[in-house]
Order: structure tokens, then C-alpha cells, then sequence
């Protein structure tokens, strides 16, 4: 099975300074679950432009990790801004799954 987290490109960005990664991840951590929380809510107020906006950013926060199908599950939410709440509830659920795969290996340490 393919790691949810390639870190080339961060340990590159990082010159593999261990402490600097570990902050970047406490920071990406921090974000992602204020996204997530806006994703939800977007949801729940049917909020186009908070969905959209939250999609977005945690896109790009998700790419800069290395974190390539969470990004491209925020893509996907991003570009179905106007869609049903039944189908964001659907999306929000696929990115909340692979947020918990992406925090899983990043805290289990094995990269």
C-alpha cells in the first residue's frame, strides 16, 4: 500500500533537518483540523464560499506535505463547491479519512 505522506520534496525543502519537519507537521496538524472544522460547518450552513475557501487552502497545505490524495480529495471538494450536501458530506468524509491516515504515519514516526 502506498504511504499517504511522500516527504522528497520536504526533505529536500528541509535540507533533512529532522526538528524543522517535526515543527512543519505540528503546523500542518494544527491547520488542518481548523479546515476540517470549517469544512464541516460549511456543510452545515451550506456555506458555498467557506467550503470553497477551506477546500482550497487545505489543498494546498496537504501538497506542500507531500500529502498527494488528501490534496487531491480537497481538490475534488473544491471544484464540487456547488454540489449537493449529501455529495459534500461524502467528500468531507474521504478527506477526513486520509487526514487520519496522513496524522497516523507522521505520528507512528517510520518515515
Amino acid at each position: 500500500m502506498e504511504t499517504p505522506v511522500n516527504l522528497d520534496n520536504l526533505r529536500e525543502m528541509t535540507d533533512g533537518d529532522r526538528e524543522l519537519e517535526e515543527a512543519l507537521f505540528q503546523e500542518f496538524f494544527s491547520s488542518a483540523a481548523e479546515l476540517l472544522s470549517q469544512l464541516t460547518q460549511a456543510v452545515q450552513t451550506n456555506n458555498t464560499e467557506g467550503w470553497r475557501a477551506a477546500a482550497h487552502a487545505l489543498k494546498g497545505t496537504s501538497y506542500n506535505l507531500g500529502a498527494k490524495k488528501l490534496g487531491d480529495y480537497c481538490k475534488i471538494a473544491q471544484e464540487q463547491n456547488d454540489a449537493s450536501r449529501n455529495t459534500k458530506e461524502e467528500i468531507l468524509q474521504n478527506i477526513s479519512s486520509e487526514y487520519e491516515r496522513v496524522r497516523a504515519y507522521i505520528d507512528a514516526g517510520e518515515y
